[in-house]
């Protein structure tokens, strides 16, 4: 826990946090402005579908934080100091994508009350902004999974993380089914979907039943995987 704590506490810097939980809350101040004259029953629809289509903000942001977890160790020089310690390489790869699930829960923290705020506002049921947090809480684990990984293994893990949102997760996973079946963010919209009232996915969806089981099981086998490729690449550190 303290080597987590130590992460965690990295990468939250207080400039850094302050334009990211902007950047996360740009779907909640989009539905804001666009909800204004809406009656509630339209607010409630526009919620989960603004939040769905424009809610990859959130996503870029998740990807910052969490490819620093481990980068910026590296690039301060301070890893080696790290490695020293007693702690199995599967402890650190644990306490690695824990801090980056906790920096991610921060971002969606943060997004949902800007966008409960929201809700709020327009008038919209206070039950409409539920799904809001679980999209972006169970978004925020699967992304934490992945990125974490990736600012360990690659020099330039924004730029390859920033193609994978915008390219297969904004726009193959919509047209092709396959892909849709592992978008990360269809995933935590299933979830989402299941569990808000008044909720409308529509295509974004794609061939993703919603259901909370299914997400649930699908990050779960994400979190292995992440676990599982970040503990042989730091095993592999110490073999070269």
């Amino acid at each position: 826990m303290t080597l987590a704590n130590h992460l965690y506490r990295r990468v939250m810097r207080r400039g850094r946090l302050i334009g990211l939980m902007a950047l996360a809350s740009v779907p909640a101040l989009t539905y804001w402005l666009s909800a204004y004259d809406s009656d509630a029953s339209e607010a409630a629809l526009l919620y989960s579908d603004i939040l769905a289509r424009l809610g990859f903000s959130y996503a870029i942001a998740v990807l910052i934080l969490t490819v620093a977890i481990l980068r910026e160790e590296r690039d301060a020089g301070t890893l080696p100091y790290i490695y020293m310690r007693p702690i199995g390489r599967e402890a650190m790869a644990l306490s690695s994508i824990g801090a980056g699930i906790a920096a991610a829960l921060t971002l969606a923290l943060a997004g949902w009350l800007v966008s409960l705020t929201a809700v709020l506002a327009v008038g919209a049921p206070l039950d409409t902004s539920w799904s809001g947090l679980a999209q972006y809480a169970a978004a925020g684990v699967g992304y934490a999974a992945v990125f974490v990984p990736l600012g360990y293994l690659v020099p330039r893990s924004i730029l390859v993380g920033l193609g994978y949102i915008i390219v297969v997760e904004s726009i193959l996973a919509e047209v092709v089914t396959g892909l849709a079946q592992v978008s990360i963010w269809r995933i935590a919209l299933s979830i989402s979907a299941d569990i808000g009232a008044n909720q409308n996915p529509g295509e974004m969806l794609n061939s993703i039943a919603p259901g909370v089981g299914g997400g649930v099981a699908k990050l779960a086998v994400v979190l292995v995987l992440g676990f599982v490729v970040l503990t042989w690449a730091l095993r592999r550190r110490d073999a070269l």
